[in-house]
């Protein structure tokens, strides 16, 4: 195969020189509007993937994997505003499996409390507790219900 700068020089061609010097030169080349065609299927492919990424990162998602392949991608739309339908998805799913997703909350759930303030896993009022009692040692913690 010739090199190209043999062909064209170190001239700046139109599309049509371009094509009418590589027609006489036997070179063939494919479709620029094929190509075009896939690069945006692909780069939709990466910006839908990087979406659904984001979605299940913020609906704190336990097993990526299952809930992924649970969301319907014929459901999710590409527009100008961006990308649609996920969370949606993820917030219907939220609300029929809840299993599948990290519950709210520092352990696990909220911290149950009665209506005066008081925090049932201490005793304390907000006010009086240093420090949550189960992020504490047990010491720490003795010192501070007992105040020793």
């Amino acid at each position: 195969m010739p090199d190209l700068s043999e062909l064209f020089g170190e001239e700046r061609l139109t599309f049509a020189e371009f094509s009418e010097r590589a027609a006489k030169a036997g070179l063939e080349y494919g479709d620029l509007g094929e190509a075009r065609a896939e690069f945006a299927r692909q780069l939709n492919e990466v910006r839908l993937g990087a979406a659904l990424e984001r979605e299940l990162d913020r609906a704190k998602v336990k097993n990526r994997a299952i809930v992924s392949k649970i969301i319907d991608m014929d459901r999710v739309t590409v527009g100008e505003e961006g990308i649609g339908g996920i969370a949606e998805q993820l917030d219907e799913l939220r609300r029929t499996d809840p299993y599948l997703f990290e519950p709210d909350g520092p352990h696990g759930n909220p911290p149950a409390s009665t209506g005066a303030g008081v925090r049932i896993t201490s005793g304390l009022r907000h006010t009086e507790a240093a420090a949550d009692p189960d992020s504490m040692s047990d010491a720490e913690y003795y010192r501070a219900i007992k105040k020793l």
